[in-house]
């Protein structure tokens, strides 16, 4: 499996340099608050055999930006979010004339999606301010 693993890095690294526009506007979304707590990444490799856009581990999200070339391979997505699925993941597709032309929408929707909470953190990072620290 490692071996699979480690021949799509390479990929995903060249795929993160090489961002689409509609890539790089969903990355700015992501890391708005909230959706910023949720710690996405850009062109997660999955087990060799896939390289989801953006994902979350904590939150269980992949997040795909389809544009032109996915309308032809409805079946490969079909098949992809069906794998995701299988390992425990809710797949969210967006075009990407949608993330180019309605962010506030995409980000409503993230954030329904993931609810306002943010994902469960360290007993640390939990406790109230001290005095002086806010609130």
């Amino acid at each position: 499996m490692l071996g699979c693993m480690t021949d799509l890095h390479p990929r995903a690294r060249a795929m993160r340099n090489a961002a689409t526009p509609a890539e790089r506007a969903m990355w700015n979304i992501l890391r708005t608050p909230p959706l910023a707590t949720w710690h996405f990444r850009r062109q997660v490799a999955f087990e060799g055999r896939y390289i989801a856009d953006f994902a979350s581990f904590s939150a269980r999200l992949v997040i795909e930006c389809d544009g032109a070339s996915h309308d032809q391979t409805f079946a490969g997505d079909s098949a992809r979010s069906g794998w995701f699925a299988g390992q425990g993941y809710r797949v969210l597709r967006f075009a990407n004339q949608t993330v180019l032309t309605e962010r506030e929408a995409v980000w409503r929707t993230l954030v329904q999606v993931l609810g306002v909470a943010p994902p469960p953190r360290s007993r640390a990072a939990s406790r109230p301010p001290r005095k002086g620290e806010g609130g």
